[in-house]
């Protein structure tokens, strides 16, 4: 073969290798680019952590080696761009967090929140002195130290543990509080789903207050010509509205098309269309958790600021954000950060069915209706927007410790883990590669701490 053959045979065989691998790439680029980008943005300038340190954040992923972030420090934008193309950028707006975006989003940026008083013992302020609420509370602090040192012991050498915060509250106080290094008590770590459950708050505040009714029904204009008209705002919080969801969290799939590309995020879920009748089959989807925060801004009239200003500001977690999407919805199902302090704060609010500095913020039997279980078949036995330790037969998900435990949880392994029967709150805050988040050894956490009195 000729020269000029064998140029014309080895340009066309890249040609089509270029298009092939642009044709796989496509609907995955833009999702990892996203994700990339998202992620850096919300932990570098939101969080405030080392540049290097954020964009490390990513999960073990054959596109990573091939992504490439940059950070615009005056502009407050963090942008990833794979083989120089499919780029995304995050906007960072003070006291809202980063937004995936085509173009700036221009939010108006929220002031800052009222600080705690630093003197103030928490969870009234910051003052936290762990020696003496042991001695207050009766703990033995040996056996809580060895509890929480589990939690931090890597039994892999790949170190796939990765604990980086925990803090154990007993009777109100903080009797165990630790953290990685390069973390501390001012550093705001994402909660991921966790946010499920600040969004059940976030409707019981606007349900105390008159403005939303879990029995409301005809909830979105596109629904009301069909069957879909028929899912209720309980039905939403239950994770039992019949909708279509895929949550997995592989490339193209609803849930990482929803997070990771711009848009509408509870409007990306709400054309889903029914696969079951409302009310009679359970589906874990964070798609239905932005359809009720975006229920919920618009029943109480709110913005970027709603989160803040009924679950947030009134129980001084002056740290929290929950970031929102390109349209000003809030990201409710995936995208909260807070300190492990103010995590531990939103625990206790729950412990205290509600209650706080002496105002009853939540309708009186908001807890035990969220902590209720779904009496249908579900993954592991659920509440509102709420993981249970007991199901409807009685049996336990995590056998060693109470059956009145209950907790949200976030992928990595995060945990807020409320157990009213030891009033007792456990937040343990990490990035694990097991999605289980059990499996980590929080059981063998949560027993430790109860054990230690």
């Amino acid at each position: 073969m000729s020269g000029r053959r064998w140029f014309v045979v080895v340009f066309a065989l890249v040609v089509f290798a270029g298009i092939a691998a642009a044709w796989y790439l496509s609907p995955i680029a833009p999702v990892a680019t996203g994700y990339a980008a998202k992620t850096t943005c919300s932990g570098h300038l939101l969080a405030e952590r080392p540049f290097d340190e954020a964009a490390a954040d990513l999960p073990s992923n054959p596109l990573v080696p091939l992504l490439r972030t940059r950070v615009d420090e005056d502009a407050g934008t963090v942008t990833t761009s794979l083989l120089g193309a499919w780029s995304s950028t995050a906007w960072y707006t003070p006291g809202a967090g980063c937004t995936l975006a085509d173009e700036d989003p221009e939010f108006t940026a929220l002031a800052p929140a009222e600080p705690r008083d630093a003197a103030a013992a928490w969870p009234a302020g910051e003052a936290v002195d762990v020696e003496a609420a042991r001695a207050d509370v009766g703990v033995d602090g040996t056996a809580l130290d060895q509890a929480v040192d589990g939690a931090f012991a890597e039994d892999d050498p790949a170190g796939q543990r990765n604990t980086r915060a925990v803090v154990v509250v007993r009777d109100g106080q903080i009797v165990a509080e630790r953290y990685a290094d390069g973390f501390d008590a001012d550093t705001e770590l994402l909660g991921w789903s966790m946010g499920k459950s600040i969004a059940n708050a976030v409707v019981g505040r606007l349900v105390a207050q008159g403005d939303m009714a879990v029995e409301a029904d005809d909830l979105h204009d596109a629904w009301s010509a069909d069957r879909r008209a028929d899912i209720t705002v309980a039905d939403l919080l239950h994770m039992t509205s019949g909708l279509a969801f895929d949550e997995v969290y592989d490339p193209d799939t609803d849930a990482t098309n929803m997070l990771f590309r711009p848009g509408d995020t509870g409007e990306f879920a709400a054309r889903k269309p029914l696969v079951a009748d409302p009310g009679t089959t359970w589906s874990y989807s964070s798609g239905t958790t932005n359809i009720l925060c975006d229920q919920a801004q618009e029943a109480s009239g709110l913005g970027i600021e709603m989160a803040r200003e009924l679950v947030f500001d009134p129980i001084g977690m002056d740290s929290a954000v929950m970031e929102p999407d390109e349209s000003g919805g809030l990201v409710c199902s995936s995208f909260p950060h807070m300190t492990t302090r103010d995590w531990a704060r939103f625990g206790q609010w729950f412990l205290q069915e509600g209650e706080w500095d002496g105002e009853q913020l939540l309708p009186p039997d908001w807890v035990e209706f969220s902590t209720t279980a779904v009496t249908l078949e579900t993954e592991n036995p659920y509440g509102a927007q709420w993981w249970l330790n007991e199901g409807v037969d009685g049996s336990l998900r995590m056998p060693s410790v109470p059956a009145d435990a209950y907790w949200a949880s976030g992928n990595e392994g995060q945990q807020v883990v409320v157990v009213p029967s030891e009033d007792l709150v456990v937040v343990r805050l990490g990035f694990t590669s097991d999605f289980g988040g059990i499996d980590w050894g929080l059981e063998d956490l949560l027993a430790g701490v109860i054990d230690a009195g």
